[in-house]
């Protein structure tokens, strides 16, 4: 009887603290989108997929998902882009890498294929969710019927980094002009005076 209690106990816990966990990670999403989106008048389209998690991490490390560490030269790492020294530490990386690298939930064009946005996760009124593929094809045919020229957003789920004191949350940006692209990017963002603001953006890196 006693162990069944402590079951229930347990899932108890679970069950209120992961809605506390994505509410404290969504409010760091809508943080930065208050920054970047610059017209909250129009709409924002974001794709409903969300941001791979082997993407995010790809743009954080600059195209690494392994355990080698990086080659140096004269002591300086060669990377190709993303987070760099000091604020990048291979052993914090490997261990987010670990945690949160899923290679049988990444789909095509580095998107989850079972984990998706909705409407509520964001405070900004003018969020229109659509499907990564129905985007495209309008896209390439113009056929686009929003009221206004929109921008285009795709989003990663926010990890965790350095023992939870840091956020990490990958961002492609575009806009509906059918000769547009999207522009990748990781940011790293930590929470001071309560309040998560962004402290780095990542070098430039394209996600192959």
């Amino acid at each position: 009887m006693k162990e069944k209690l402590f079951v229930l106990l347990i899932m108890i816990c679970v069950t209120i603290m992961y809605p506390q966990t994505n509410k404290d990670k969504y409010e760091a999403i809508n943080t930065y989108l208050s920054l970047i989106v610059k017209d909250t008048t129009k709409t924002i389209v974001v794709v409903k997929e969300k941001m791979s998690s082997n993407g995010a991490l790809k743009l954080f490390s600059g195209g690494k998902l392994n355990d080698v560490p990086f080659s140096r030269v004269n002591g300086i790492e060669e990377r190709l882009g993303g987070i760099l020294e000091p604020l990048y530490d291979e052993t914090d990386f490997q261990k987010m890498r670990k945690k949160y690298q899923d290679d049988t939930n990444e789909g095509k064009y580095e998107l989850a294929k079972n984990a998706n946005w909705s409407a509520k996760d964001f405070k900004l009124k003018n969020i229109y969710l659509e499907a990564f593929d129905t985007i495209m094809y309008k896209k390439g045919k113009e056929l686009f019927d929003y009221k206004y020229h929109a921008q285009l957003i795709i989003l990663s789920e926010p990890m965790y980094y350095k023992d939870k004191k840091h956020l990490v949350i990958a961002i492609a940006i575009g806009d509906t002009s059918p000769l547009g692209y999207f522009d990748d990017h990781v940011v790293v963002m930590k929470k001071i005076n309560n309040r998560w603001q962004v402290i780095k953006i990542g070098e430039k890196y394209w996600v192959e």
